[in-house]
């Protein structure tokens, strides 16, 4: 119905100028295509909820509420699609709106849609700025007894402190979003931030045996939801992969992969990939890793996102020190230096790693020495126990390498007791080795 009154209007609006009757039956044209749109992006369908909401919303007059009301729901789907700059182009449409509506609520969901994006493609500068404005945000929607608005909040708080390595505070903050979207009877969204729990759960302060756990438990909430599962599924093969089950490892990430390609989500598909190569490269397969990593860094780079894709560089470049191409690591360490934000500890820990072990390799012991103890510098204050350890094994191996045995011997230990800490056996296994 939508699709037959969507193409009358069309055809009158082609044949002369548009009247009240043209505008009427876009008016009717817009209300099953929205209908149609959001029940697209209540199952998870990002393509198909873009192709039904960019046509509900073309087809109402600009100052139109029900339009209005939908360009939120539009910008989200977009940029799980991986479409920035139609995004974009969406909120600097919702941002005047939003201020002419007079509702902060409105105001309050723009203003976090942008810092999203701003995330994903302009990081530098990022943290603060989200951290006051999410407070805000928080305020407002509890003001307005908002429990959508408030799970959207929530959810922009777990970002800010995700990206200053504070991850078992980011996991409180997803799970009171998903508990806020539950509240509102939002299934889509109270997906959206389980989605989520598995990654802080993967680098933040609990056990491997935990995590697996975890992630099982969202795998059971997901029912279904193929980008919820796919994730648990794929920090799943992970987290087996640290105790030393790659079997399973590459099974369960075949099955991510498998789950999230019927979906289209193509920054998903690319940061997920850092799952991937970690496994392979804890497997003893660095070659494997480069290929998935590589992958992943040309697909995010193709969508035009850098959140992501500065830390996949990051362990792209040491999948290939790994196999000794020096020179194609060093490449690497440069992608990520030049998309990471100076506030992503992970990003800005991970190449100083690999850079210090590749100039650790062509003799300049002083410079290695300097980087590899920024990046446990880097790791210290955040409860990110994976990026800790491996921070210190990469400087036990520069020491190792330059001949300050007895110094590399207690920061190895220190590397063995992180590991230990978190079940990471194969960690363990690697810094024993390296002494």
């Amino acid at each position: 119905m939508g699709y037959h009154l969507e193409q009358a209007y069309r055809s009158l609006a082609e044949l002369g100028p548009v009247n009240e009757q043209t505008v009427a039956l876009g008016r009717r044209a817009t209300q099953p295509l929205a209908s149609a749109g959001r029940r697209a992006f209540a199952r998870g369908d990002m393509p198909a909820a873009v192709n039904l909401l960019s046509r509900a919303v073309s087809l109402a007059p600009p100052d139109d509420p029900d339009r209005v009301g939908l360009l939120p729901d539009l910008a989200f789907a977009l940029m799980q699609t991986g479409d920035f700059a139609r995004m974009q182009s969406v909120l600097e449409d919702l941002k005047p709106a939003a201020a002419a509506a007079g509702d902060p609520g409105l105001q309050a969901n723009a203003v976090i849609l942008d810092l999203w994006i701003r995330l994903f493609t302009h990081p530098e500068g990022w943290a603060d700025e989200a951290h006051r404005e999410a407070t805000r945000a928080i305020s407002t929607f509890e003001g307005q007894g908002n429990e959508r608005g408030l799970a959207k909040g929530w959810s922009l708080l777990g970002l800010f402190h995700m990206m200053k390595g504070r991850f078992a505070t980011a996991g409180e903050a997803w799970e009171k979003a998903a508990a806020h979207a539950a509240a509102a009877g939002d299934r889509r969204e109270e997906l959206e931030h389980l989605a989520w729990v598995p990654i802080v759960e993967w680098c933040g302060p609990g056990t491997v045996e935990e995590g697996v756990r975890r992630c099982q438990e969202v795998l059971e909430r997901a029912e279904g939801d193929r980008k919820a599962m796919s994730v648990a599924l794929s920090t799943m093969g992970t987290f087996e992969a640290m105790r030393g089950r790659f079997d399973e490892a590459k099974q369960l990430h075949e099955r991510a992969r498998s789950i999230l390609r019927e979906v289209a989500l193509p920054g998903w598909m690319g940061a997920l990939t850092q799952n991937s190569g970690w496994a392979e490269i804890l497997s003893g397969d660095p070659a494997a890793a480069e290929r998935d990593l590589r992958w992943g860094v040309d697909t995010l780079r193709g969508i035009g996102e850098l959140s992501w894709m500065s830390s996949t560089a990051a362990i792209l470049a040491e999948a290939l020190y790994a196999q000794e191409k020096l020179d194609d690591a060093e490449a690497f360490v440069r992608v990520s230096e030049e998309s990471a934000g100076s506030e992503d500890t992970y990003s800005q820990s991970l190449l100083r790693s690999v850079r210090a072990k590749v100039l650790a390799q062509q003799g300049k012991a002083k410079e290695a020495e300097s980087l590899a103890r920024e990046a446990v510098a880097i790791a210290g204050p955040t409860d990110f126990l994976f990026l800790q350890a491996w921070a210190l094994i990469s400087l036990g191996e520069v020491l190792e390498g330059v001949g300050k045995r007895d110094e590399a011997e207690v920061v190895l230990a220190d590397a063995v007791r992180i590991c230990d800490r978190k079940g990471f056996v194969v960690g363990a296994k690697r810094a024993r080795a390296v002494r």
